[in-house]
């Protein structure tokens, strides 16, 4: 018989050996069921029938229609109701010139409605959780430190069917602690809703995706069973753009029951994605919440869900009451040194940088390019990235100048270095390096002039084995090495 402390330490080795060795940060699948944890939030049926029961002249019990027909059946229903209330001359519910515009759809009323109630009630930062909204068997204290340990995963990216802002809160407020509050004037993380997930190309970090609306954009909620109908028709195309996800980042799934038909639909976007060597199962984990934890004799670390297909998926399982040791260990690994918006707009511009021409017409050197992206001393060159020394200076990995290398070998000036350094070099090894971005030498170059040099310390070390006369070896990859002549952007070297 395992015990929870033995179920803890094991799933927190477990989580902490998949985030490490992968080397990116995880992705979140957050439902409705952290919105009810953190502030009360009600369930989807819940909702629909607190929605029923706020106007007396609806008179029909939730609970009737629900006998016989499904939530989504039962939302079109209810989008009727209120588009008949909001249209009625006997009363005044909704008011107001944007409810009389006939080109709205018919749910936009009841969507309204909804997106109120919800942005209402959602904490606007930590300081506003309250004692009395938090679940029933979640402290106050204990919710702060959940939700920060939550903030702390860093995660790649948030996926989620919620329609409040809780995470956006979470992840987007400034430190998200009791004594600030508001927002930073841009946000960590980009909140994409609805159909425009759809429209974006993933090509960076730090995005919550709202697959199923916002209250920021009542018309975007997918409440009934045609707009459910609409999103299962553009599925696939929302599917394929979350594959790479899948494949590249551990998954965790929190606040949602394994029989969601969410989980099952986004294990079934996993289960259709290509065969490759990884073993994609082993980096998802189930989190399930188990009020009587004390009472609970035997954890099991596996979940079998079934697919939409009929098919079954078996993934990990995390069993807990409290989540914040969870959170923290999805957040133990290196994480993002960097703040995410400034690395999902580096991201962004080097992506549209190199995919479009700029309106100067300057032309990319897609091949120094690889070379960068391939190497990352090169990539933290360019990046701009430094180390600290014993000494209170910053160090680039190419510190040097050409009149410091010159100095620092005791030779009278570049034509010296030109005949007795790189030439020698270029005869041996083939390749006059400074025709190149390399480990020893960078060039800013405009066309195939080079406006500045700059030299690393393995250079210096290089040239003087060249000029005593020493074995050298020059450790520049093949792959490196440009295919085209630009042996005039280095040193000319007279034959």
């Amino acid at each position: 018989m395992q015990s929870h402390e033995e179920h803890k330490e094991q799933v927190r080795d477990d989580i902490e050996s998949v985030v490490g060795s992968r080397e990116c940060q995880p992705i979140i699948f957050a439902g409705t069921g952290l919105s009810m944890r953190y502030f009360s939030a009600p369930s989807w049926d819940g909702l629909l029938e607190m929605m029923t029961g706020r106007y007396s002249a609806i008179d029909t019990n939730y609970g009737f229609w629900r006998q016989t027909k499904d939530p989504k059946v039962v939302g079109e229903i209810l989008a009727e109701k209120y588009a008949e209330l909001a249209w009625n001359k006997n009363d005044s519910t909704f008011d107001g010139e944007k409810f009389y515009d006939y080109s709205k759809d018919q749910d936009y009323y009841l969507k309204t409605e909804i997106a109120n109630y919800l942005d209402n009630h959602t904490p606007d930062s930590l300081k506003d959780l309250d004692e009395d909204t938090v679940d029933d068997e979640l402290s106050r204290e204990q919710a702060l430190a959940e939700l920060r340990s939550l903030k702390d995963i860093q995660p790649h990216a948030v996926i989620t069917t919620n329609y409040d802002e809780l995470l956006e809160r979470v992840f987007n407020d400034f430190n998200f602690e009791e004594d600030t509050g508001g927002s930073n004037d841009e946000d960590s993380y980009q909140v994409i809703v609805g159909e425009e997930v759809l429209k974006t190309q993933f090509k960076s970090v730090g995005e919550i995706l709202k697959i199923h609306g916002s209250v920021t954009d009542p018309e975007s909620i997918i409440l009934t069973s045609s707009d459910y109908e609409n999103f299962n028709s553009r599925k696939r195309y929302l599917s394929s753009k979350m594959v790479t996800y899948f494949v590249e980042h551990p998954l965790l799934i929190a606040g949602y029951s394994a029989s969601d038909p969410n989980v099952r639909k986004i294990l079934s976007w996993v289960n259709d994605t290509p065969p490759n060597d990884t073993d994609l199962e082993e980096d998802i984990y189930f989190l399930k919440y188990e009020e009587d934890i004390d009472s609970v004799e035997e954890f099991s670390s596996k979940k079998r869900i079934k697919l939409e297909d009929g098919s079954f998926m078996t993934v990990k399982q995390i069993v807990a009451k409290d989540f914040d040791w969870v959170f923290e260990a999805f957040g133990s690994g290196d994480g993002f040194e960097a703040d995410v918006r400034y690395l999902r707009k580096l991201v962004a511009n080097m992506y549209d940088v190199v995919r479009k021409e700029t309106p100067r017409a300057q032309v990319v050197d897609h091949r120094q390019l690889e070379d960068i992206a391939e190497d990352e001393e090169e990539l933290a060159t360019v990046l701009g990235i430094s180390s600290v020394g014993d000494s209170p200076g910053v160090q680039l990995n190419h510190p040097l100048s050409t009149g410091d290398v010159t100095n620092e070998l005791g030779i009278g000036g570049t034509p010296t270095l030109k005949e007795e350094v790189i030439r020698p070099i270029k005869n041996q090894y083939g390749e006059n390096i400074t025709a190149f971005n390399n480990r020893y030498h960078v060039a800013f170059f405009e066309g195939h002039t080079a406006e500045t040099r700059r030299y690393s310390e393995e250079a210096v070390e290089l040239f003087e084995k060249v000029l005593n006369s020493e074995n050298y070896s020059v450790d520049i990859p093949e792959s490196r090495i440009p295919d085209e002549d630009i042996s005039e952007r280095g040193y000319e070297l007279d034959d």
